[in-house]
């Protein structure tokens, strides 16, 4: 499920954090953050762990903890240490009092990666309570449910990804096709993959070898054919 989007998303959470004074917990996390965005981070972990030992000794606020903490996860994460990056994005939540979006974000796609559904589930659903049109985490949150065969939630969360303008709208079109035709309604799934191939201006091939698939089929759909249909991740 790791894909490039989340990369992108990830980085551009690594926001530069205002600050009046040089202490050696901000200096620190400045350098943790200009070496996470050049892609260094191994460097950036190492500087983000000293500017929490400089904050948790200068009893910094629980809103720039929270702020290390994420960035600590980020990095743990990039570097596919995804067991050590849970308590991070853990605490990052539990620091800022339950009101980071991007930590329980964060968190769900650290979850998914480690197969821990049920974890990931409730990471998704914390960060869709606090922002409900966010297409991204309906989106991940859908291959959540995939992974379970609860197929009438993932088609559910994968319409909202839709309906809040996930940037992976083709790919949930796509597997919208793939639910519809394993419920046996071919004309939807048709539709769906027609809509994936649209608004990937017809680059989409895993939607135009399903849309071509099913329309050799007619109406003969079995559960033999249905398992040649592709979701797409």
């Amino acid at each position: 499920m790791k894909r490039i989007i989340f990369s992108i998303f990830i980085i551009l959470s690594l926001l530069v954090f205002s600050v009046s004074a040089q202490t050696g917990a901000q200096a620190a996390f400045e350098k943790g953050m200009n070496s996470a965005q050049s892609g260094k981070y191994e460097t950036a972990l190492a500087e983000f762990q000293t500017s929490l030992a400089f904050a948790e000794s200068d009893h910094t606020k629980n809103e720039f903890l929270a702020k290390i903490h994420f960035n600590i996860g980020v990095c743990l994460y990039q570097l596919k240490q995804n067991k050590q990056a849970v308590p991070e994005f853990e605490q990052a939540v539990k620091l800022n009092g339950g009101d980071y979006e991007k930590a329980f974000y964060a968190l769900g796609m650290t979850q998914a990666e480690l197969k821990n559904w049920q974890a990931a589930e409730q990471a998704f659903r914390g960060a869709i309570g606090l922002n409900r049109r966010s297409g991204e985490a309906w989106f991940d949150l859908a291959f959540v449910y995939l992974a379970q065969n609860d197929f009438d939630s993932a088609r559910n969360a994968f319409q909202k990804s839709v309906q809040y303008k996930s940037v992976a709208s083709p790919v949930s079109h796509n597997n919208l096709g793939v639910i519809s035709a394993i419920n046996g309604d071919l004309t939807s799934a048709v539709k769906e993959f027609e809509k994936a191939l649209k608004e990937s201006n017809g680059k989409f091939t895993v939607a135009e070898r399903n849309l071509q698939f099913c329309k050799s089929l007619g109406q003969n759909l079995s559960g033999d054919l249905v398992a040649k249909l592709e979701f797409k991740k």
